[in-house]
């Protein structure tokens, strides 16, 4: 029987609205997915950015820590100067390589970097959390700055200290002989600026630290509550 115009319009329309709803459907389950996708990457990548912030948080307390025992090493050999022999000879060579020990720290931001470079950055959909990561990493960037440039200080002090007329009886094997150190009146003003440098308690704030990891912390936690509830 042959199909009248009408039905056969009829059908082509039912036909190309099923194609239609077909990609439609086709396009919002991708999406779907995609967002869920996008959702794991960020979730990823701040584990990566949290775990990379808690440790240099770690490095930059062990290098403060080293700072404070700088200055109970130059308060200690102060205190002994008049009497360092009969100190015993491994406190003394303790505090005294303490005072000369080459220290430096340098904090990572490579999760930052990568994070940055993708597209997820702009996917978080929480400024507030970004510019919290973003200050959390430049705290930690001026937080290293400020400790390299007190071990940079101390060591500009002993530097003064050996030249060439006096390096042989200084510092006869390449080290700084401490019982010639506290002989002389620019050993002792080396010292004593040394314990003199502000202790990292004065300077260094990881408030911005704190919160940024506070702050990822809730967001992942949002979204493991979001996918149990699904």
């Amino acid at each position: 029987m042959k199909q009248s115009t009408a039905g056969f319009i009829r059908d082509l329309v039912i036909n190309f609205l099923a194609i239609f709803l077909g990609i439609i459907i086709t396009f919002a389950v991708q999406a779907r997915i995609d967002r869920s996708l996008d959702k794991k990457d960020i979730r990823a990548a701040l584990e990566l950015v949290r775990n990379e912030l808690a440790a240099n948080v770690e490095d930059i307390e062990t290098m403060s820590g080293f700072i404070r025992e700088e200055r109970r090493s130059a308060e200690y050999l102060l205190a002994h100067k008049d009497d360092l022999s009969r100190c015993p000879a491994d406190s003394v060579n303790y505090h005294g390589g303490v005072l000369f020990a080459d220290a430096s720290i340098s904090v990572s931001d490579d999760a930052l970097e990568m994070l940055k470079s993708s597209s997820l950055f702009q996917k978080i959909g929480d400024s507030r959390l970004s510019m919290k990561i973003v200050r959390a990493y430049d705290s930690c960037n001026s937080t290293a700055a400020s400790l390299n440039g007190h071990v940079t200080a101390r060591n500009g002090y002993f530097a003064q200290f050996v030249n060439t007329q006096n390096a042989g009886r200084i510092a006869p094997d390449g080290r700084i002989s401490v019982k010639e150190l506290l002989r002389t009146d620019y050993g002792l003003y080396a010292i004593r600026q040394t314990a003199a440098l502000a202790l990292p308690e004065n300077y260094v704030d990881l408030g911005d630290v704190e919160e940024a990891l506070s702050a990822i912390d809730n967001y992942l936690r949002k979204g493991r509550r979001l996918e149990k509830n699904r």
